[in-house]
């Protein structure tokens, strides 16, 4: 890929990417440890020119349910 191109990585579909409860700097990376008012990638753009090479999709939630979800009202939570 070009490094002059604008890819965009969906930092929030990352393992490493959580959120933080500073308003200022509410994006966090934990592989890179920083949190920034940006999104990662772009961080991790500017700092190295590349785009982030360590990009990993978060695991899928499981559930019983289709789509993840759980019934609660199922007395077998009870």
């Amino acid at each position: 890929m070009d490094e002059n191109t604008n890819h965009r990585i969906p930092c929030m579909r990352c393992k490493h990417y959580y959120s933080t409860f500073d308003p200022k700097i509410p994006r966090g990376c934990k592989l890179y440890q920083f949190q920034s008012a940006t999104m990662p990638y772009i961080l991790v753009k500017q700092s190295t020119g590349k785009d982030c090479p360590s990009f990993e999709e978060k695991a899928k939630k499981g559930g019983d349910d289709e789509g993840g979800k759980k019934d609660f009202n199922d007395p077998k939570y009870w």
